[in-house]
């Protein structure tokens, strides 16, 4: 198991939910892995050889493999979020959505299942500092930037926020600056509370805000893969087993306050 250092600011990545921590890591790993392989290619590490053999070309390469050793990053990485039943694997590549959409409709196409133990898998594309300053700051900046696309000028949206472990920030307060940053950089958009073509996800751990910005959340059933693939199954049957998860994992509330730090 991959797993280095504790969720912090600065990243993006995908934020799963799950039952089992253990098997969900390794679960996520593989799954991202394949997709990834198929949209960006396969995981490489920096390792050129010498163009010719002089001093001075060794010593640049020599350097550049000890910078290489220093800043090797996986393209995958598990760091703690100290929140039972939820997971945070960091990445290095530059669009974490597109690599969840992917995933979300190929098992729309399919309904084959592809995986046992992760929930929902969703992509958080920054990380903030879970303050009133931080978190207006990212909005303002990551919808200023998604609404250069014309295809996103005009959208319905919601707000969902799931607050763990912190006393400081209420729902109420997250609705609000989300409101107040589509009022100055999306003045097109609408709220709609039963179909929305975008949600936006704030989560909550701890000190740490996650910010992703969710298309199709209805179809993908609020980015869950299991219920995704049951939905869509080619033959329409259930299995009896993954039925039962799902109930058990509906009755479990992820991260609730009771014996909610792990990692």
């Amino acid at each position: 198991m991959h797993k280095s250092g504790v969720l912090e600011t600065g990243l993006k990545g995908f934020l799963i939910t799950c039952n089992n921590e253990q098997r969900c890591v390794k679960e996520s790993y593989n799954l991202l892995n394949e997709f990834a392989d198929d949209l960006f290619g396969t995981e490489t590490k920096n390792a050129e050889k010498p163009s010719c053999s002089t001093e001075v070309d060794i010593e640049e390469e020599l350097n550049k493999e000890i910078e290489n050793i220093k800043s090797n990053k996986r393209r995958f990485q598990q760091v703690c979020t100290k929140v039972k039943g939820i997971l945070f694997i960091n990445t290095t590549i530059s669009d974490p959505t597109s690599l969840v959409t992917s995933i979300f409709e190929n098992v729309l196409e399919t309904g084959q299942k592809k995986g046992r133990f992760i929930l929902k898998m969703i992509p958080i594309v920054i990380t903030c500092k879970a303050t009133q300053n931080d978190i207006r700051k990212h909005l303002d900046e990551y919808l200023q930037e998604f609404t250069k696309d014309d295809t996103n000028k005009k959208l319905s949206y919601k707000t969902e926020s799931k607050i763990r472990h912190n006393s400081n920030i209420s729902t109420s307060h997250v609705i609000w600056y989300v409101r107040e940053s589509v009022e100055k950089y999306a003045p097109d958009w609408t709220a709609s509370l039963t179909e929305p073509e975008l949600m936006i996800s704030v989560y909550v751990l701890r000190s740490i805000c996650c910010i992703g910005l969710l298309k199709n959340y209805v179809a993908y059933r609020k980015y869950n893969l299991s219920e995704v693939a049951i939905a869509n199954s080619k033959d329409n049957s259930e299995d009896p087993v993954t039925t039962q998860r799902l109930k058990s994992n509906t009755a479990i509330p992820v991260g609730s306050e009771e014996n909610t730090e792990s990692c």
